[in-house]
């Protein structure tokens, strides 16, 4: 009876003990690092060959008009705030972009959500 008992605590145990959940995918403003960590390690399209690459150490790298690019971030005051150390215009002063999910699309304006619009695909 007692191995029986043990047997049917460690499979009770086993079942309980599955895969961690999955990050939720949020749609809508990113404001939070929370909400840009569904983005960590993933391809960040512009056009046909250009990327971005977005990594939970706070570092990016990229390739833009076949320029590597790399650079840091963070998130302050609910904006994605970077800086690029390289990159096809050399280094370039911090921009803090304003992130829109809708599904596998990030619509992104510069400038606090005051300057231009562009859109990421996510790959």
């Amino acid at each position: 009876m007692k191995k029986i008992t043990l047997i049917a605590a460690l499979l009770l145990a086993a079942c309980q003990t599955g895969p961690a959940p999955m990050q939720a995918v949020v749609n809508g403003s990113l404001s939070s690092e929370a909400d840009f960590a569904t983005l960590f390690g993933k391809r960040l399209g512009f056009g046909e060959d250009d990327f971005l690459t977005i990594n939970p150490n706070g570092t990016l790298s990229g390739e833009f008009g076949g320029v590597r690019t790399l650079g840091t971030w963070e998130v302050r005051d609910g904006f994605w705030c970077r800086e690029l150390t390289a990159g096809p215009r050399g280094p370039s002063p911090e921009d803090c972009q304003q992130f829109v999910r809708d599904g596998n699309t990030l619509n992104v304006t510069r400038d606090r959500g005051e300057g231009a619009p562009f859109v990421y695909t996510i790959g």
